[in-house]
């Protein structure tokens, strides 16, 4: 006899969290979904998943319920709002938060939930739409490594790449100063891109000697895209890239440490998000800078 399918709830269809769930009802997972945008949800309720009304019923019977949303208070509202899943998740389910949160909203949603007898894991994610949608997401776990047990079957699902970080708070703190190297390589990349530009080195060689250079990296390939590519959807919001870095300053400033390099990263991305370009992704610094410098971005 076949073994049972775990339930699994899932809440947060954005640009992540729909080709995630999609994966897991190919899979065969039973799926029950919510996102407070409701027409989000159709294109997996075609596919076999359940939507519900609330996010309460996305938790009611799940097993495993994964949130995938953009910040701490999304994530409160999610779980402790009203209709929020610590309504209606059952005793000893594990709740996988996949978003990119503070590690002070890691400790409290861990200590809430433990008190109603669930257990909770941070699982913050790396990688592109693409990856999401092949199931090759990096994923980072946060938490007791038996609740991780439990739940790796399902995590293998959405993600190619998993690496057990440690304690509630590590994981996220991992995401968080990661994404703080990204931001200052999109940076990088562009002040590259239009120095070099406005010398008149061809973009053509430019690029030639990036990708067999020692500093090569995915992420300056994907901002190559913005150039050669125009017009594309966008892989990471850039306001939720600036979400990342003031977490990462908020967190450097309680630990005593300096990022003077994140502070000046910090001013193009709220410069960026002011001009009303935060749904964009970090393709935009490229092309403010080469505004700035009066240098052509194509052609």
């Amino acid at each position: 006899m076949a073994k049972k399918r775990a339930k699994v709830g899932f809440v947060g269809l954005g640009l992540m969290g729909t080709p995630m769930a999609t994966n897991l009802v190919k899979a065969g997972f039973p799926l029950q979904v919510w996102n407070r945008a409701a027409d989000k949800a159709e294109a997996l309720a075609a596919i076999g998943a359940t939507r519900t009304v609330t996010a309460t019923d996305a938790a009611r019977g799940a097993d495993f319920v994964i949130v995938m949303v953009a910040d701490d208070a999304a994530l409160d509202s999610v779980l402790f709002g009203e209709s929020g899943l610590s309504r209606g998740l059952k005793r000893g389910a594990v709740l996988v938060n996949c978003s990119t949160t503070s590690p002070a909203m890691s400790y409290r949603a861990a200590t809430a939930l433990r008190s109603i007898s669930v257990r909770y894991l941070e699982a913050p994610v790396m990688r592109s739409v693409q990856a999401a949608r092949e199931g090759k997401l990096q994923m980072l776990i946060g938490g007791s490594r038996e609740d991780f047990a439990k739940a790796e079957a399902v995590l293998r699902i959405m993600a190619s790449d998993i690496h057990y970080i440690g304690e509630i708070g590590k994981a996220t703190t991992m995401k968080i100063t990661l994404n703080l190297l990204a931001a200052a390589m999109a940076q990088g990349y562009a002040e590259f891109f239009v120095l070099a530009r406005k010398t008149g080195i061809p973009f053509e060689t430019m690029m030639e000697v990036l990708h067999v250079s020692p500093v090569d990296s995915q992420l300056f390939r994907s901002a190559e895209q913005t150039v050669v590519n125009p017009g594309g959807r966008p892989n990471f919001y850039l306001k939720h890239l600036l979400k990342d870095v003031n977490l990462a300053m908020d967190l450097a400033k309680q630990m005593e440490v300096p990022v003077p390099l994140t502070a000046g990263v910090r001013q193009m991305l709220v410069a960026a998000k002011n001009l009303g370009r935060g749904d964009e992704d970090f393709g935009t610094m490229l092309e403010l800078m080469a505004q700035w410098a009066g240098v052509p971005l194509r052609g």
